[in-house]
């Protein structure tokens, strides 16, 4: 699992955004999509379902600005982005807390083995 980054959110990133960061939020927008394809674990569904929609006005709200460079989208795309970071930290902290019963699992199988293996049959 990657380290999540440390210390604050940036402050105001630039408008319109960036390739590369608008290239992120569309990677984490595509990737957050294949989850909720591919899992039916409901706390994990809800989780995405929460901020999916966030992500997509971020990239929806930077597209609008791009087209009008008008000063009121330019204050709600800060916004959104502003606030689908802080939802998107709570994500990746919700994701962290599932993955590690993950691993919880993993190690309670592989004792269940260990012990099916040294006790076959019983």
């Amino acid at each position: 699992m990657a380290t999540p980054p440390q210390g604050n959110l940036p402050a105001n990133p630039t408008i319109p955004l960036t390739p590369e960061v608008r290239a992120a939020y569309q990677d984490l927008y595509d990737k957050i999509q294949a989850a909720l394809d591919s899992t039916m674990d409901a706390a994990t569904v809800e989780a995405l379902n929460t901020w999916q929609p966030e992500v997509d006005q971020v990239l929806r709200k930077d597209d609008l600005y791009k087209l009008s460079a008008d000063t009121a989208i330019f204050s709600a795309l800060q916004k959104q982005i502003k606030s689908t970071n802080q939802g998107l930290v709570t994500l990746r902290n919700q994701i962290s807390s599932i993955a590690s019963h993950f691993t919880m699992a993993a190690d309670i199988i592989a004792a269940i083995d260990k012990v099916l293996k040294l006790v076959p049959g019983a």
